[in-house]
């Protein structure tokens, strides 16, 4: 009995060792988004198609060039105990797949407005995944109910190239639930539908949009 008493307090205090540690290194999003990557202090504000957001104010795209990078390999960020080989072929192959959709759907959202390059720009989009669940297949068509979930949790930054300066920063996450459909779907569908059409507006929704909770 008193082994257990002993062992359930120290999880306690490792839960909430681990905690205070995250929140000291100011990190949000359950400790996904650690702020320091983007180079800057930023206020992340929240919106309903940008779970955390920020950009300089007055940024104006148009006629620009917009150099898209590619992605390193994936950042785990959360509880290393989580991830398994699934996951981490996933993070790594989405990361390949994300600079090729990242393109295409700026290319469509900022035609006669702004163009989007491999090689060069007057600004360079970078990002990188800070956590993956390949998720399961069989769970989500037996079970449903959100068993077996696939998730992927990603960064990107829009950098001055000529002051060096974060312009722009989103820590965002997709989730597919249903045997209807792969994380790959909902990834290209919040490009297509809602990054794209916020990067056109230069994320003018952030003045309006709700100040995240710590």
């Amino acid at each position: 009995m008193h082994t257990l008493k002993a062992r359930s307090c120290f999880l306690f205090l490792l839960v909430w060792a681990t905690a205070a540690a995250l929140c000291a290194a100011g990190r949000l999003d359950d400790g996904l988004l650690d702020p320091a990557w983007f180079g800057k202090d930023v206020e992340f504000r929240t919106s309903a198609r940008l779970d955390y957001f920020w950009v300089e104010p007055g940024l104006s795209l148009e006629g620009a060039r917009i150099q898209v990078a590619e992605w390193p390999d994936p950042v785990f960020l959360g509880p290393k105990a989580d991830v398994d080989n699934k996951d981490s072929a996933r993070a790594f192959e989405l990361s390949g797949a994300m600079p090729n959709w990242l393109r295409g759907a700026l290319s469509n959202a900022l035609t006669g407005y702004a163009e989007v390059s491999r090689d060069e720009g007057d600004y360079l989009l970078s990002g990188r995944f800070v956590d993956v669940n390949a998720g399961n297949k069989v769970a989500k068509w037996l079970v449903g109910l959100g068993a077996g979930s696939a998730t992927a949790t990603w960064d990107i930054k829009l950098v001055d190239k000529k002051t060096g300066e974060t312009v722009a920063a989103i820590h965002h996450r997709s989730v597919s639930g249903t045997h209807m459909s792969d994380v790959d779907d909902k990834i290209l569908k919040w490009l297509n539908e809602d990054f794209g059409p916020a990067v056109r507006q230069e994320l003018a929704d952030y003045a309006s949009a709700k100040a995240v909770r710590k």
